[in-house]
């Protein structure tokens, strides 16, 4: 899908109710917004000219132009058919197509979200005297992986998995640790009060959540969002475990290439433990 259409269907549920009809009305007119006024626009969608362009500023654009601009673009576009579910009528092959599919496009509307916050979230992994992961039901599952490799390659780094362990581990964070909490609704009540209590330790605070407006993001000093289609009756799609999983192996390979320590040779150590288990 076109970056304009994916940042408006996953603000769209998280705006103002003035913002929200504003953006509703766009997202169903994408090919004749690019021809209207500030005005036109205000006067068609029943918002104030402000409301408008305070969604601008939220959309990233500096005015109303480069919103219009961004339209024109999203019109000449091809749209890209959207995921479907999975019913009983399909095949083994139709179902592996559509889980594909619909990881292939979750990854792609995740990239719309990268930011330079990215460069500053790896700069305070690098730095910290520790990394700890905070998830619950199965983003524990990312925390793991990423744990594993970053002590691979000598941050140390840890998954609080159990609900009194994450607090406990929160209130003895200081300013020299990174917390990283993993919820795709950002709403997981006991990590969101784990991250607030690192916070409030001067720990440096690093979200991962599905794009949008959450409690998480109040007490992150870094939001990067992830924006996964889920069509799944349970609403328990790999595909938000793939997105997680892509932003942590680029902060791996960021420590690999960026950071000061021979991380290339500690990686060496990790290919010689792995011939002597042969």
């Amino acid at each position: 899908m076109n970056q304009l259409t994916v940042k408006l269907q996953f603000l769209i549920p998280t705006l103002p109710r003035a913002e929200k009809i504003v953006a509703e009305y766009m997202l169903d007119n994408i090919p004749f917004v690019s021809d209207m006024t500030l005005n036109m626009l205000s006067d068609e969608s029943s918002v104030s000219e402000a409301t408008i362009l305070r969604l601008c500023r939220r959309m990233g654009f500096s005015n109303f132009i480069q919103l219009r601009q961004a339209f024109a673009c999203a019109a000449i576009e091809d749209p890209t058919e959207s995921p479907e579910a999975i019913n009983a009528a399909d095949s083994m092959t139709d179902i592996c197509n559509k889980v594909i599919h619909s990881i292939t496009q979750s990854l792609e509307n995740t990239r719309v979200f990268f930011s330079e916050e990215y460069d500053r979230a790896l700069e305070a992994i690098l730095k910290a005297r520790s990394v700890y992961f905070f998830a619950t039901g199965d983003a524990l599952s990312s925390c793991l992986y990423a744990s594993a490799k970053f002590n691979r390659v000598g941050i140390s780094a840890y998954v609080c998995s159990d609900v009194v362990y994450q607090y406990e581990t929160a209130l003895r964070l200081t300013e020299q640790d990174v917390a990283i909490a993993i919820s795709n609704s950002g709403r997981s009540s006991n990590i969101v009060r784990s991250l607030k209590l690192a916070k409030e330790h001067n720990a440096f605070t690093i979200s991962i959540t599905q794009a949008g407006k959450s409690p998480l993001l109040r007490h992150s000093d870094i939001g990067l969002f992830t924006a996964a289609i889920d069509t799944t009756i349970g609403r328990d799609s790999v595909t938000k475990r793939v997105t997680e999983l892509a932003i942590l192996e680029s902060f791996y390979l960021g420590i690999i290439n960026k950071g000061s320590k021979d991380y290339k040779g500690m990686l060496q150590n990790t290919m010689l433990s792995s011939e002597l288990n042969k």
